[in-house]
């Protein structure tokens, strides 16, 4: 069965909107996660420490640490929600065009 996505520039809006809260939530966590620091909070053994800078590179270290996947996420929902903008627009300039020659050639 197929099914066909239909939508108009007010659907596109409240899609662009969408993606709006959610980077903001994302935004929010990945604030959170910039502020924690956990230090001395696995003792000072080394095993600690060990846990301590494995626990750090997890939440704030290289590419795979929970930082960099959410900027990800919030680069790739800020696209998205650019995509529906750009689709609205050129939704809404179709349907202009069309309303236009339309009134343009009508019955005279």
């Amino acid at each position: 069965m197929t099914r066909d996505l239909i939508t108009d520039a007010h659907q596109a809006e409240r899609c662009a909107q969408a993606c709006s809260r959610f980077v903001e939530g994302l935004d929010a966590l990945s604030y959170s996660v910039t502020q924690s620091t956990l230090s001395g909070g696995f003792g000072t053994l080394p095993s600690g420490l060990a846990l301590e800078r494995k626990y750090s590179d997890l939440t704030h270290g290289p590419e795979g640490s929970l930082s960099s996947v959410l900027a990800a996420h919030i680069t790739a929902v800020t696209n998205l929600r650019e995509a529906f903008l750009e689709a609205g627009r050129g939704y809404q300039e179709t349907e202009d065009d069309s309303t236009s020659r339309i009134g343009n050639t009508g019955p005279r």
